[in-house]
């Protein structure tokens, strides 16, 4: 399996390279040893295949999922941006701020009406109102704000289906 990023080697991955990163989307703290167990390999190859897909970078990072609704209560949104000037320097600050907000988990560059989409994830909307205001609203070249609040999410799934 390919897959194109400007400026990173692709990795070709076999059979069992994609069953070892299935099993670990399941659950990221299997052993070597259980890994070999499932995919029927011993641990050296095992061992071996996954030092490979942590260093070319296939494998970025382990962590924990974590269930907010057994911690706290969060509030969801998206927002949709529109930059008024798109010029590098410009693009680039506005990047460089909105990647220093804890609040955003996650920052995607979209295309069709909006340039960009954010989730933020707060604890209460007087968070979110002092987020909007105080942090988003600081930022001189946002031209458009859209908010859209998540009621309920009835899907969530970070595992990549392969």
């Amino acid at each position: 399996m390919k897959k194109e990023q400007p400026g990173h080697a692709v990795l070709e991955l076999d059979a069992t390279d994609l069953q070892l990163l299935n099993h670990l989307q399941q659950n990221g703290k299997l052993s070597v040893r259980e890994l070999a167990k499932k995919i029927n390999l011993s641990t050296t190859p095992v061992h071996e295949r996954l030092k490979r897909l942590e260093s070319s970078g296939v494998i970025d990072h382990y962590s924990a999922v974590i269930n907010t609704a057994r911690i706290r209560q969060f509030i969801v949104f998206f927002v949709n941006i529109i930059l008024k000037e798109h010029s590098t320097r410009l693009g680039g600050e506005f990047i460089r701020k909105i990647t220093s907000f804890p609040e955003v988990v996650e920052f995607h560059v979209i295309s069709g009406e909006h340039d960009f989409m954010i989730k933020v994830m707060v604890p209460d909307m007087a968070a979110y109102r002092k987020f909007f205001v105080e942090q988003l609203g600081e930022i001189p070249n946002i031209a458009k704000l859209q908010s859209i609040i998540v009621l309920d999410t009835v899907k969530k799934d970070n595992r990549i289906p392969f």
